[in-house]
């Protein structure tokens, strides 16, 4: 029997198992087009995978759970709903299939329904419509998506739909356009969609069915005055047309790159007419309507050799964010390097018209560009003519009378007059001096904000030593300090009035009694009540004494009567705090800030004498030398400059004009020399062009150096400070008016001094910084340290350019430079001379 019973519990329980763990098919009641798959007892693992049955279509929308018990018996279901349609309004047939859930693989039995009451063709249809049924390769063409639905279905269309749009290149969709038309005796709403598509290969396509849900009205629920409309969702199914793509007629042009519609190239080169050195942009735009994600970029270009190119990314800029309309433009920089006539252009572009059939090709007007030789320098800018030998004079006529000048003569002497000399290098200069170098941006704000710690601290202290004074329990800590000190003199010494008197005056202002002659019940304490009472008798009766258990009493009543000690936080009460509202205002108002510069003369003798006995590569070697054990020797820059101009290398000798400069701009001597060397080399470096032919603002910014405007500004915020420290102690204790003057007077005049300070450090730009090289010699700038990679990226870099040295690489043979733009590539130290190291 007991075998019996365990045989039949297991199969028991195998049944209820096997019943509870199942997954279904079945109708929803939210429409006649909507079924429900239901797990019992389980959940799926991941996303249900429904079989592919031709002429339906599944759209999962929602999912939901339940429990349900009955008779005890617990069961939980996971119910997921599709919306299931019908191409031919066909009835529903689906075929068995498994499905992974979180207990196995489970089954689903096959499940057949009858075709939906109300068809979707019956109420709405959609369609898509090419705007031509042929196109070529490549083409754009309109496409259209249409909906309409029946108006006395009360249709609720949503604004999205599902197509793929493969193998069709497209656009988004416009907007949807709604409508109300008469079809067929019936009102019918129509929503359209537009967009442009391309197709890239020829083949005959058919285009995927676009899938749209609906809501429509198939009924009412309720009666009476609850009735409401009853709302099915059907998914509407659009028809699949067929687009023919041609291929592109066969013979195209050599210059032809895939590019079809209709398009404009326009070239543009400004200014035609230049100098060496110059540069000259050259633009070229390509622009209209075609298959753009198709055409890699525009047309190549010819120069000569003589330029030097700087070619950034073409710019692609879509027309109203349209993927098919495009503006294509390029910027190329061309510096030339020799003067003469050089021809820029034509540029070709050829590409096929869909419309015409036919290939064409748009070409730009060739342009010649004049490049004029380099002027002279500025300080003379005038050749003195070879001399020539004088005329013959005519003898006079023997007979004729002497006559004076006629004007012609008179006008020819006067073009005759002497023509200063051309610019030449000057004289070195004796001695050596050394500049003080910039300070790092960081370590330079550093440096300014530094002294506003002082006022900072000065305030703090002001503020707590306020606080102590104001400290409404003050008066109390002191009468309770002095109590001790009375009851220790009462125990030690002879009874004395005094002594009584000074206890009862500390005890009314420890317990903040105001009256004159306050009762012994005015404490409302019993132990101080009889303590005051006992000190009355012995002070105005006949019994002078007090109890012996006096004083020991007169102690405990100190001792359980404390008083709060002092706050520091009280300082930061606004009545400790802000005594003053102007050292806020001031605090707002510092800006940045001087310096001293330091100088130190060395002996420079052996330069000086090789270049006086033309020994110029000599002197170089010295003056270089010089420079490397002091790099801010500003005169042994100059004085290495002129060696090298001497030496017809005037691109090294003007990035050491430019040192000399930017470390003392102030003397005459750099200031002309960097003109001089900056004609020869046909460059100016990068920032100080402006300071040649100087503005009120580079005139100012050239009296000092980078890192005097620096310390200026670190000096202007040290007065600050020590003003502000004026003014505070002033607020917190006695104030002086012609202090508080002078004082507010320093502020204005550092906070302005400041201002200056910065503005004139800025001026200077990239060569203000410590890191500041010049490139001497036009290269090319490298993505990564090696000549060796010839597939790396690389741009050319011009003469002149002026770049901050970010890190060396190889034993300091590569530096990495970043120029103001952000642009960072690697370049030979060898072409690089530092302005300030």
């Amino acid at each position: 029997m007991r075998s019996t019973l365990a045989a039949l519990l297991l199969f028991c329980a195998t049944l209820a198992a096997a019943r509870a763990q199942s997954v279904r098919w079945e109708a929803s009641d939210s429409g006649s087009s909507a079924f429900q798959l239901i797990f019992d007892d389980c959940a799926p693992d991941g996303a249900p995978e429904l079989p592919a049955v031709s002429g339906l279509t599944f759209r999962k929308i929602g999912e939901s759970s339940s429990t349900n018990i009955i008779n005890f018996d617990v069961r939980r279901s996971i119910i997921h709903t599709y919306l299931v349609s019908s191409r031919q309004n066909a009835p529903i047939q689906i075929p068995p299939f498994t499905v992974k859930t979180n207990r196995g693989v489970l089954r689903v039995a096959a499940f057949n329904a009858a075709a939906p009451a109300a068809s979707a063709a019956s109420v709405a249809g959609a369609r898509l419509i090419p705007e031509r049924p042929t196109v070529w390769a490549g083409e754009v063409f309109g496409l259209v998506y249409e909906l309409n639905a029946a108006s006395r279905a009360n249709p609720q269309i949503s604004p999205n739909f599902e197509w793929n749009s493969a193998p069709l290149t497209i656009e988004d969709w416009s907007k949807p356009e709604v409508t109300e038309d008469p079809v067929g005796g019936e009102r019918r709403a129509r929503v359209t969609y537009r967009t442009r598509a391309s197709a890239r290969t020829p083949n005959t396509v058919k285009l995927e069915a676009a899938t749209h849900l609906i809501n429509i009205q198939t009924g009412t629920v309720g009666f009476g005055f609850f009735t409401q409309s009853r709302m099915e969702p059907v998914s509407v199914t659009s028809d699949q047309p067929v687009i023919t793509v041609r291929p592109l007629p066969a013979g195209a042009p050599a210059g032809f790159a895939g590019a079809v519609g209709e398009f404009e190239l326009v070239s543009e080169i400004v200014p035609e007419n230049a100098g060496v050195g110059e540069p000259i942009t050259w633009t070229l735009e390509l622009k209209g309507t075609g298959n753009w994600p198709d055409i890699a970029g525009l047309p190549s270009r010819e120069v000569s050799k003589d330029f030097q190119v700087v070619q950034p990314k073409a710019r692609r800029t879509p027309t109203d964010n349209k993927l098919f309309d495009v503006v294509l433009a390029e910027d190329v920089v061309l510096v030339p390097t020799k003067p003469g006539n050089y021809p820029l252009g034509p540029v070709s572009f050829t590409y096929f018209d869909p419309k015409s059939g036919t290939y064409k090709t748009k070409k730009t007007e060739a342009k010649t560009c004049r490049i004029a030789a380099p002027a002279a320098p500025k300080l003379n800018l005038t050749v003195a003519p070879s001399a020539t030998a004088p005329a013959a004079e005519t003898p006079p006529a023997p007979a004729a009378a002497p006559a004076g000048p006629t004007p012609a003569q008179i006008e020819n002497l006067k073009t005759k007059s002497p023509v200063p000399p051309a610019g030449l290098p000057r004289d070195p200069l004796p001695g050596s001096a050394i500049a003080a170098p910039p300070l790092p941006v960081r370590t330079w704000l550093a440096w300014i904000v530094a002294p506003l710690a002082l006022p900072a601290l000065v305030w703090a202290w002001l503020a707590v030593r306020r606080a102590q004074t104001t400290d409404p329990l003050r008066p109390r800590r002191e009468a309770r300090q002095r109590l001790a000190r009375t009851l220790a003199q009462l125990r030690s010494g002879p009874l004395s009035p005094q002594l009584l008197l000074a206890w009862q005056r500390d005890a009314a202002v420890l317990w903040q009694l105001h009256h004159a002659a306050p009762p012994p019940s005015a404490t409302g304490d019993a132990g101080w009540s009889a303590l005051w009472a006992e000190c009355d008798r012995a002070l105005y009766s006949s019994r002078t004494e007090l109890p012996s258990d006096w004083v020991a009493r007169a102690d405990a009543a100190l001792a359980a009567r404390p008083v709060a000690g002092f706050n520091p936080l009280r300082a930061l009460l606004p009545r400790n705090l802000f005594p003053f509202a102007a050292a806020i205002a001031a605090l707002l108002l510092i800006p940045c800030s001087i310096l001293l510069a330091a100088a130190a003369a060395t002996n420079a003798a052996d330069g000086h004498a090789l270049y006086r006995r033309g020994d110029f590569a000599g002197a170089e070697k010295s003056w270089r030398a010089a420079t490397l054990a002091a790099p801010t020797n500003w005169i042994a820059r100059y004085n290495l400059s002129l060696a090298l101009a001497q030496q017809e290398r005037p691109a090294e000798s003007a990035a050491h004009a430019a040192a000399a400069f930017v470390q003392q701009p102030g003397s005459p001597a750099t200031r002309w020399h960097l003109v001089l060397a900056s004609e020869k080399a046909a460059f100016v470096p990068a920032g100080l062009g402006a300071f040649l032919s100087p503005d009120a603002h580079h005139a100012l910014a050239r009296q000092a150096s980078p890192a005097v405007w620096q310390y200026a500004a670190v000096a202007a915020s040290a007065l600050v400070a020590l003003a502000l420290c004026t003014l505070l102690l002033g607020a917190y204790g006695r104030r002086q008016r012609l202090t508080t003057w002078l004082a507010g007077s320093a502020i204005v005049a550092a906070v302005v001094g400041g201002a200056i300070s910065g503005w004139s450090w800025q001026t200077f730009g990239t060569t203000g910084d410590p890191r500041a090289v010049v490139v001497t010699r036009a290269g090319t700038l490298r993505s990564i340290p090696t000549e060796a990679d010839t597939a790396q990226k690389t741009t050319p870099v011009t003469a002149g350019s002026v770049a901050l040295a970010v890190t060396t690489f190889l034993d300091g043979r590569w530096t990495k430079l970043q120029f103001d733009n952000g642009q960072t590539g690697w370049v030979r130290s060898a072409e690089l001379v530092g302005l300030w190291r």
